[in-house]
């Protein structure tokens, strides 16, 4: 009869108060699955019940309970294994936590765990608490409306760093609690700490590790694939812009060719060298343009840019008198910083006739100041538009392209403490970045 009662006084509304406590984590109710709810109080009450008869360790007992707690929460409460994982582990925790409240509340009226267990009114006293104890942080959580994956950023790395630090903040502060535990035991200054949930601790911050094991694996194994990919992605973009540009080069190559041809045919052995000479000075300058820039990165990127710009009838011209040439700015910054606003130059300038085509780079450093000037013809930008063309979607070109460049370099710009500044006069445009000393 003792049991019986003991099995639908202790171990079944304990199941149902930690079922709901876990839900409330992420702002569920058991309302909606009150039938589902009611089962698995009874089934997971009696594997309780079940276990404290059979005399198994705490620790040994726990761990069964976690699994046939996730057992019975994916078949009947929640089928996403990773939310039924953190529902059972929300219980579970909040549940441990509440009963070492419980017990220290006791031990203050210096009543310990031998007396609690043996005295019926003690134990139902204390199970009780702690039901209370959850009941009022599943209302809290209620109230808030809290849900732990508000907690969890959207993008997937950083989700796993947030799980990485807060596992390990966990594990820190389990083996701080183990620590304090011994020391406390040893001076005698609190002999009544519960000794018995020792073991599930080791066990914990054994499982813990190797959780914070998994999870920088995968932390760095992603942050290895976004580094490869984000520095992949600009290098392809400028290797197939200087195809593109490669093979309009080569068409005008053959144009050229012919042109030499003819004159050479007709004798005008003057006009050849001259045509000659001409294209020897426009194929040094793109080399000596460059030459000043000490990132090979930033180097091929300006290559290809000038490549195109050579197939656009666009003259592309680069004055660097820059020591430092940004320097501090890391070089996927950077690349993203010069990409963007040539791309959008070149972009501008081929909606002008050939002759009216240019762009100019000029990366100085003064006494004040770094700066980086980029100067294009193309459109005037009005007035009233000057602001606007940072914002995230602002785009002048058609089909909705665009729109993402310039609030990307503003965004980096920011960051490392810059400022951008745009102009637009007289078919003229002038983005400047300036950078403080």
């Amino acid at each position: 009869m003792n049991s019986l009662l003991e099995f639908f006084l202790l171990n079944v509304p304990e199941a149902l108060v930690v079922l709901m406590v876990g839900l409330a984590v992420f702002n569920k109710s058991i309302l909606p699955k009150w039938k589902q709810g009611l089962l698995f109080s009874f089934l997971y009450g009696s594997g309780s019940f079940l276990l404290t008869h059979l005399g198994l360790s705490i620790d040994v007992k726990a761990f069964l309970l976690l699994f046939w707690m996730f057992v019975l929460v994916y078949w009947l409460i929640e089928r996403k294994t990773w939310l039924a994982l953190v529902i059972c582990a929300s219980s579970f925790s909040l549940f441990f936590i509440s009963e070492f409240f419980i017990i220290i509340f006791f031990q203050t009226f210096s009543i310990n765990l031998d007396e609690i267990m043996e005295n019926k009114h003690y134990l139902y006293l204390a199970v009780w608490l702690y039901f209370l104890f959850l009941l009022i942080i599943t209302v809290i959580l209620r109230f808030l409306r809290f849900d732990i994956r508000r907690l969890m950023p959207k993008a997937k790395l950083n989700r796993y760093l947030t799980l990485l630090i807060l596992v390990g903040s966990i594990e820190f502060f389990l083996i701080l609690f183990m620590s304090t535990h011994f020391y406390l035991a040893k001076k005698n200054v609190l002999p009544l700490l519960y000794l018995d949930h020792v073991p599930i601790l080791n066990w914990a911050i054994l499982v813990l590790f190797i959780v914070i094991t998994y999870l920088f694996w995968v932390y760095l194994s992603l942050t290895i694939d976004r580094v490869e990919t984000e520095t992949e992605t600009p290098y392809l973009q400028n290797i197939n812009e200087l195809l593109t540009a490669i093979r309009s080069i080569k068409h005008d190559a053959v144009n050229h060719y012919t042109a030499i041809d003819g004159f050479l045919k007709v004798g005008m052995y003057d006009m050849a060298s001259d045509y000659v000479k001409q294209l020897m000075r426009e194929t040094t300058n793109v080399v000596q343009a460059v030459d000043g820039v000490k990132s090979p990165a930033v180097s091929a990127l300006l290559h290809s840019k000038m490549a195109v710009c050579m197939a656009e009838r666009i003259h592309f011209s680069v004055n660097i008198q820059s020591e430092s040439q940004f320097s501090f700015v890391k070089t996927y910054d950077l690349i993203k910083i010069l990409g963007n606003l040539l791309d959008n130059a070149i972009a501008a300038t081929l909606e002008e006739v050939e002759e009216n085509r240019f762009i100019v780079l000029r990366w100085e450093d003064t006494d004040k100041e770094r700066s980086l000037y980029i100067e294009n013809s193309g459109p005037t930008i009005p007035t009233d538009k000057l602001d606007e063309v940072f914002n995230l979607g602002y785009t002048t070109k058609g089909e909705g392209e665009g729109g993402v460049g310039l609030a990307v370099v503003k965004k980096v710009v920011k960051s490392y403490g810059g400022r951008i500044k745009v102009s637009s006069n007289n078919g003229i445009t002038r983005f400047s970045i300036l950078f403080p000393l």
